[in-house]
């Protein structure tokens, strides 16, 4: 199942680079993030959801190096919803060639050690919708 979706384009700054003179490896995920707080905005969703969803399972895979200055098309989308749970992929473009992609699997936990709670049914649909 393929729900919300969210892009952005940015440049890859230089701050973001490594020794190599391409990407660090950590930036994919910050631009993740980004997409990730756009997708709550457009979804509607709180702004204190960041507190409440850890992150139980990443996976990524770069597939070409990006370098300082070019232009970097990250998408965010839905690919699952469980009970409590959100699976999210990403892509990272650059100049039309996957840069790298990956998965991340979040878990509704709005209260610290009382375990994981359904998703409102509100954003379950709105994380299901296109």
């Amino acid at each position: 199942m393929n729900g919300a979706f969210v892009e952005k384009v940015r440049l890859l700054e230089w701050m973001e680079t490594d020794a190599a003179g391409h990407q660090h490896y950590t930036s994919v995920f910050r631009w993740v993030e980004e997409c990730e707080s756009a997708l709550y905005r457009k979804l509607e969703l709180p702004s204190t959801l960041f507190g409440q969803i850890p992150r139980v399972k990443v996976a990524m895979e770069y597939k070409r190096r990006i370098y300082f200055g070019e232009e970097i098309r990250t998408r965010l989308q839905v690919m699952r919803v469980g009970t409590s749970s959100l699976e999210l992929g990403f892509t990272a473009h650059v100049d039309g060639e996957l840069a790298a992609e990956g998965t991340y699997v979040i878990v509704h936990a709005p209260v610290i050690n009382e375990g994981s709670k359904p998703w409102p049914e509100k954003w379950r649909k709105a994380f299901l919708s296109n």
